[in-house]
């Protein structure tokens, strides 16, 4: 999934065959990634920005993935309409 630089971050090995399932992002242990919806479309990032918006780890939290998280899934708009139609 990555590849190691030397004296640098790791890099995205095979880009390309980004699925976006966020495994990637759930998986990190200190909310340093943030996965974009849109990976079929190359832009630019600023890290600075990502991390002010709170987006670094978004998905994690939003999951309750970590220590001392709770999750959000009923709070999801999908978890409410499956609950009205039963």
């Amino acid at each position: 999934m990555f590849d190691k630089v030397p004296d640098a971050p790791p890099t995205i090995a095979r880009q390309s065959d980004c699925q976006t399932c966020y495994m990637c992002e759930l998986y990190c242990p200190v909310d340093a990634l943030y996965v974009a919806p849109e990976s079929d479309v190359t832009t630019s990032v600023n890290e600075a920005e990502l991390a002010e918006v709170g987006l670094l780890g978004s998905y994690r939290e939003n999951i309750g993935w970590g220590h001392k998280r709770t999750s959000t899934a009923k709070a999801d708009q999908t978890f409410q309409i499956l609950k009205q139609m039963k």
